[in-house]
């Protein structure tokens, strides 16, 4: 009997839409575990203004941060990817500028 029971929650579970239909991810390769986790920490602390609608999930590995972006329409992930892209920028060009021969 809980066999069936299971089965009905599997089927239902797969009826039942995930409001974070859109998703994509990011790959940075800073080829140092440093440089990555200066970049992650700098981003970190800009959360979502919309969390409700869009998720944001980093981690670091070996020297590559990984950025996966969810969202509930395609306008509120357009928008969050670009705005990350845009300060990923910023602090990519800085460490650049700025890194070399600085012990981090």
């Amino acid at each position: 009997m809980e066999s069936i029971a299971s089965a009905i929650e599997t089927d239902a579970q797969k009826t039942i839409p995930s409001p974070w239909e859109f998703s994509c991810d990011l790959e940075v390769d800073y080829k140092s575990e440093e440089k990555a986790g200066i970049v992650y920490s700098a981003l970190a602390v800009d959360k979502e203004l919309q969390p409700d609608k869009v998720r944001r999930l980093m981690s670091i590995s070996d020297g590559k941060l990984s950025v996966h972006f969810e969202a509930v329409e395609a306008r509120f992930l357009r928008a969050s990817f670009s705005a990350f892209v845009d300060v990923l920028t910023l602090a990519t060009k800085t460490i650049e500028q700025f890194g070399e021969g600085i012990e981090l």
